[in-house]
């Protein structure tokens, strides 16, 4: 995977010209299908027989195209089949595939053994969310509730045929180009996005703001300066990359300006986005990258990255309000409502729900609600009661949906990742940026949950098994005699410079 980081290619190539075409296509052909079931369902069993054609013929290939539509697919709802999104459909085919493939040449046991303690940790949560599912029909929670906390869940089986067809080198390429394209292709979405509502071209409510809302499942919101805040499912994605991007550029690299193209999209991403959540997990993040790399080089990346957050910031709200205004009484308020939360809406709202979900908690510590919980409040600036399934508090809605046991479990899962990183750096010699960048992305997560439901999130699963499949990968024998002699190499520097 490393090598192919910084490889020319990655950036000038055909194929990815190809992929961003279709990055648009697919919105584009999302907008004018809404409503049409018939002609969604006609293309999603369409795409489902060509997967299983690919499979036959190569398993990689299909496996490259659940990928394609993983970092093209947005929120994975923009074609749908009998209800059921294309991206659940693409996962739940592949997954019979490559279940049926295995099962028929009696290589299935081999495959569903990773890591022992792993497959221990999976094996626990699974047990976890089958009782916490059934615990949901006894509180009477609603079924579809239920199928809707549990499906994320199941992207955790990706983990199996991610770990073996990883191995391939292509696979990997292809993989790279894909987040490169998904960061070129979400910054320019935004953008246009931005732009359509900033100039007042398009309007709230009008069709393209509900197929952003219902079918995108993201957020537009005028903040009354001209700036409009844009939030998308997959945005997820972007605090881990930013951090991934900022550990290979503390070391050298060629390609380091194309990199640092990528780091400025993605931050464009974040500003936009402009999530407190976003950005205080990033900041810790930051301070993770500082393991294994020089004080010089940490901070003038970490500096960097700090500056492009304001600079770029500054000059969109500039556009925004026709010059007027740089925004910083915008960002001042962000920051200032961690403070004091009943100056900002949203921040308020989440204390007003913070004392019901106590008091679920204290229901059933120990089993919890099951899944499918939802909680009801007043708010107290509107006098109103809502019952809502968002509880805005990551660990807390764990506790309440999976009791003790299922929010430690998963809480463990994301902690052993970790865990498996820093093993994996510490015998790494000159290569562990990568690694270095992944730790600070799962840390970045755990940050995120305390406001978000990162952890159990389908980007945030997804995530994770990338991560898992990169910490449990063992180094070859080649890999290890390097670390030695890098090693030896590096003792005997330090005697000869004594």
């Amino acid at each position: 995977m490393q090598k192919f980081l910084t490889d020319k290619s990655i950036f000038y190539s055909k194929q990815t010209a190809a992929l961003l075409a279709l990055f648009f296509i697919i919105r584009i052909a999302s907008f004018f299908l809404v409503g049409h079931e018939f002609y969604q369902g006609v293309f999603v069993f369409s795409l489902l027989l060509v997967m299983a054609i690919l499979y036959f013929k190569n398993p990689e290939w299909a496996w490259r195209m659940l990928l394609t539509e993983i970092f093209l697919g947005g929120s994975g709802h923009y074609f749908e089949l009998a209800g059921l999104s294309i991206r659940t459909l693409f996962i739940a085919t592949f997954l019979f595939l490559w279940l049926a493939h295995h099962f028929g040449q009696k290589m299935l046991p081999q495959r569903l053994k990773i890591q022992t303690n792993l497959n221990y940790i999976l094996l626990a949560l699974f047990a976890s969310l089958i009782f916490a599912a059934v615990n949901g029909v006894l509180h009477k929670n609603g079924v579809s509730n239920i199928i809707q906390d549990l499906m994320p869940f199941g992207f955790l089986l990706l983990l199996f045929p991610s770990f073996h067809s990883f191995s391939d080198e292509k696979t990997q390429h292809y993989l790279v180009r894909l987040i490169a394209v998904f960061i070129i292709g979400t910054a320019l979405f935004i953008f246009l996005t931005f732009a359509l509502f900033s100039s007042q071209i398009v309007l709230i409510h009008q069709d393209f703001y509900k197929w952003f809302r219902d079918v995108n499942v993201g957020k537009i919101t005028d903040l009354k300066t001209g700036f409009f805040r844009i939030v998308e499912p997959s945005h997820l994605f972007i605090v881990p990359i930013i951090l991934l991007i900022t550990s290979l550029r503390m070391r050298a690299e060629k390609h380091n300006k194309m990199w640092l193209a990528m780091l400025i999209l993605s931050i464009f991403i974040l500003d936009l986005n402009l999530s407190r959540g976003y950005f205080f997990a990033l900041a810790i993040g930051l301070l993770v990258l500082k393991y294994k790399h020089t004080w010089k080089k940490w901070l003038t990346e970490s500096l960097s990255v700090i500056l492009l957050i304001i600079g770029i910031f500054t000059a969109t709200h500039l556009f925004a309000s026709s010059g007027t205004s740089p925004g910083w009484e915008l960002l001042g308020l962000r920051v200032r409502s961690f403070a004091s939360p009943e100056i900002e809406v949203s921040t308020n709202t989440r204390m007003m729900i913070l004392p019901q979900i106590w008091e679920k908690i204290k229901t059933a510590p120990i089993l919890g609600a099951g899944l499918g919980s939802k909680i009801t409040f007043m708010n107290t600036e509107t006098y109103e009661t809502i019952t809502t399934p968002h509880f805005d508090w990551g660990y807390l809605e764990m506790w309440t949906e999976l009791g003790i046991i299922g929010a430690l479990a998963l809480l463990g899962l994301y902690l052993f990742t970790a865990a498996l990183l820093i093993k994996k750096i510490k015998t790494a010699p000159d290569w562990h940026d990568f690694d270095v960048g992944l730790l600070a992305g799962i840390i970045a997560l755990l940050i995120m949950n305390i406001t978000l439901p990162a952890l159990f999130h389908v980007f945030g699963i997804l995530f994770l098994v990338f991560v898992l499949t990169v910490a449990v990968k063992q180094m070859s024998i080649f890999e290890r005699v390097t670390v030695i002699l890098y090693r030896i190499f590096n003792k005997l520097r330090a005697t000869s410079k004594k």
